[in-house]
């Protein structure tokens, strides 16, 4: 993992944040079919941007632990840069495509500061564990 690190890091980012979005549409999936099935579409609407944030942070950190303990015991070069370094790329990418996308409004952006800290938040706290339980 020495050469193209940064390409690797933001290739590896962008397959995190795929595979999130694919799980928080799994999780909308059954909460409309299972859960609270016949509803108006805006009420699952709904619910996805109340759940997103969760299921990122739920399962951020268990993909982002996950990984940092395969590369511990892979002994990767520069790990402990590597266990700062790719939660950080995710969530500059995840800013960017937040911004990007117009998916929230620069005047609504206080309202989720606090969720957007603490679901990124898990996945470098679930980086650090991956490395230091790891053995």
């Amino acid at each position: 993992m020495k050469k193209n690190i940064v390409l690797k890091l933001i290739g590896l980012a962008i397959l995190v944040m795929i595979t999130l979005i694919i799980i928080s549409i799994l999780e909308v999936a059954v909460y409309s079919y299972l859960v609270n099935p016949g509803q108006e579409i805006s009420v699952y609407e709904a619910h996805a941007e109340f759940s997103a944030p969760y299921v990122s942070g739920i399962f951020g950190f268990i993909l982002f632990f996950l990984i940092a303990r395969h590369w511990k015991k892979k002994e990767y070069h520069n790990l402990s840069k590597l266990i700062f370094l790719f939660p950080l790329t995710y969530v500059l990418l995840d800013i960017l495509v937040l911004l990007l996308s117009g998916a929230v409004e620069w005047s609504k952006w206080s309202s989720i500061v606090l969720m957007f800290v603490l679901a990124n938040g898990a996945k470098f706290f679930g980086s650090y564990l991956g490395y230091k339980l790891s053995r």
